[in-house]
């Protein structure tokens, strides 16, 4: 069973980071979490663009009052990062921009929670911020069998749930006790929709955003 349970991160901020000459080292890393977020980004569009298309998800989306703009727009500007390899060298502070102590790895992070995937976030004034940044962690690639229990790899279904959740949290700025409240958990809302859609480029959705403000 896919874990959907979101990580709060708790950091004791120190400021914006000064990201300077060490800014160099984290390049190649930055690079490989490129091509995270370019995969994540098109499994989760995939699922949103279905729902978009299927009348009944639409609905189902809209009496919970969720705007499925603002959730498509959170996807696209939402930055992925796979914590088990390369990227998960990466400290907070590199990823989010702001100096933490302890400033952990993406990995150290990971290790730290009991969640698949989660987003990265702190407190500042006494207000927990959210992130527009997804860790991913090993529930994400791979999942226990319900027969052996052995590693198999996650559907593309487990990955569209999971992470929507976590652009919901993101874009709804809510944490797991109050969508599970609303019922706006992905694994009851999405088990009627379709799971398949043609996903607009980010040209294309840049555009058709200006549309939409100029009919406004």
């Amino acid at each position: 069973m896919i874990n959907v349970q979101t990580a709060h991160i708790l950091l004791s901020l120190m400021g914006i980071a000064g990201l300077g000459h060490g800014t160099f080292a984290w390049l190649p890393r930055m690079a490989y979490a490129g091509q995270t977020t370019r995969a994540a980004r098109q499994v989760v569009l995939e699922r949103i663009e279905a729902i978009a298309m299927n009348r009944d998800c639409r609905q189902s989306f809209g009496r919970s009052q969720i705007d499925l703009d603002l959730v498509r727009a959170t996807a696209y500007e939402t930055r992925f990062y796979d914590a088990r390899g390369i990227e998960g060298d990466l400290k907070f502070s590199a990823v989010v921009g702001k100096q933490a102590f302890p400033d952990h790895s993406l990995k150290i992070l990971a290790r730290q929670t009991n969640a698949d995937a989660f987003v990265l976030g702190y407190f500042e004034a006494g207000k927990y911020v959210r992130t527009k940044r997804v860790v991913l962690w090993r529930g994400y690639f791979e999942q226990p069998g319900e027969n052996d229990g052995a590693l198999r790899p996650t559907t593309i279904e487990e990955k569209q749930n999971l992470l929507l959740h976590e652009i919901l949290h993101i874009a709804l700025e809510k944490d797991d006790d109050d969508l599970n409240s609303r019922d706006l958990c992905p694994l009851r809302l999405l088990a009627f929709c379709s799971r398949s859609a043609i996903v607009p480029s980010q040209s294309d959705y840049n555009r058709e955003a200006t549309s939409r403000k100029a009919s406004i």
